[in-house]
């Protein structure tokens, strides 16, 4: 339902709002047409997420002198549909709203060394408690479907160079985790299941492992609100322009109740956006 309503108003903004009478005589160049023309500008846009979740979350919720992970990242992607809407002439001004509709991944992974915890170990037939060294870890999943509207102002007339800034309106797909234990030394031992301070988590691995949380992150948040700042540059080929960009994506909103969780994100991509006129589609054309 929310991708549906996404979509909509998406298309109620090119149907509206996207069009552009160019005068020119340049008819290779999809910001420069001649005649009198509709000329609207779709494209696909695509790239590379550096996702950086800003959080300190405890290895064990119950037990307070256990260590923390502080502020996972990872590498996630993006994808989707863009439109550019001039405002007035196309060659002449340096002005637009961009608007784009993605599906984006932003995760994160966490690592951090465990205090030296008891494990079960046989040797020579008998069963020892001894010290080990441990890994927690957390992986998380988080996707989203993006509405996002830049405005852009190209401070050079006549140059590619542009800056945008605007909101990010995100919808959740996926917020998972997966938090294990993992037992890293010796290499003949096992994690107590008589342990108090692992009851009632599960173990696998031939119990090297303990599985502390997986599954959707609790009172996790849907919604959220980012703004991001960047700049791109815009080339022109032919019946179309490629540009290059990168922006800050700063996240307002928290991605749970329960913590101080902010997910934020450099992300670099390129739009590709094409000049297509619809006139003959509404019958207009000379």
């Amino acid at each position: 339902m929310k991708l549906r309503l996404l979509s909509i108003v998406l298309l109620l903004a090119l149907l509206s709002s996207g069009y552009v009478f160019a005068q020119d005589d340049n008819e290779t160049n999809p910001l420069f047409q001649a005649g009198k023309k509709i000329i609207i500008y779709p494209g696909i846009t695509a790239g590379w997420n550096k996702s950086m979740h800003s959080v300190t979350l405890k290895t064990f919720a119950k037990d307070n002198l256990c260590p923390s992970f502080e502020d996972g990242d990872d590498n996630g992607f993006f994808g989707g549909l863009t439109y550019e809407h001039f405002f007035g002439d196309a060659k002449t001004t340096n002005s637009s709203l961009i608007f784009k509709l993605m599906y984006s991944s932003l995760p994160a992974s966490f690592e951090v060394g465990g205090d030296k915890m008891p494990s079960r170990v046989i040797v020579n037939g008998k069963e020892e408690i001894i010290n080990s060294v441990t890994l927690n870890s957390n992986k998380v999943k988080y996707d989203l479907v993006s509405f996002n509207i830049f405005y852009k102002f190209n401070p050079i007339q006549g140059s590619g160079l542009g800056f945008i800034a605007g909101p990010s309106i995100d919808f959740a797909m996926k917020k998972t985790q997966d938090q294990r234990m993992d037992l890293i030394e010796p290499l003949n031992a096992q994690f107590s299941r008589d342990n108090p301070a692992t009851a009632g988590y599960k173990y696998t691995n031939n119990d090297r492992t303990i599985i502390i949380s997986e599954g959707d992150i609790p009172n996790s948040n849907a919604f959220r609100l980012g703004i991001a700042v960047g700049a791109q540059y815009e080339i022109s080929m032919k019946n179309m322009y490629v540009v290059p960009f990168a922006v800050f994506n700063y996240g307002v909103t928290k991605l749970s109740s329960d913590e101080d969780w902010n997910v934020n994100a450099l992300q670099i991509g390129v739009d590709v956006r094409f000049g297509w006129d619809i006139a003959p589609l509404l019958g207009l054309s000379n």
